[in-house]
């Protein structure tokens, strides 16, 4: 028994290696893929659910950039009171409105969550 395994374990690593040679030129230059299935072939699943047939997205593509109009809730919830848009680019959401009294900016990343770079009163 342990001959035929072995044997059969040469013939395969022998033939593995015979196509691989063959096809290293071509991989080369284009993009090949080796590879070997045994079975029924599984599909990739990331943080996807299936229920009764119909498909869910990833809960990660419900997540945009931030947005002025996200950013400027999120200002009024932190104390900043007639808080609006200042400047938006593709980097940042800057918010400018009154908070104690002050005059104050809030910057905020255009990430998901419009996570707060600096918070500053003049």
């Amino acid at each position: 028994m342990f001959k035929s395994l072995t044997r059969s374990i040469l013939v395969v690593a022998a033939l593995a290696t015979g196509g691989v040679a063959t096809t290293a030129a071509p991989a080369a230059a284009d993009g090949f893929r080796f590879g070997i299935t045994i079975g029924e072939r599984a599909q990739p699943v990331h943080g996807r659910s299936y229920r009764d047939g119909r498909r869910y997205r990833d809960s990660r593509e419900y997540r945009p950039a931030c947005q002025p109009r996200r950013a400027v809730r999120k200002a009024s919830r932190m104390g900043v009171n007639r808080a609006r848009v200042i400047r938006a680019n593709r980097r940042a959401v800057v918010v400018a409105g009154r908070s104690r009294g002050d005059r104050a900016i809030v910057r905020f990343a255009r990430e998901p969550g419009c996570p707060v770079l600096s918070f500053r009163r003049r």
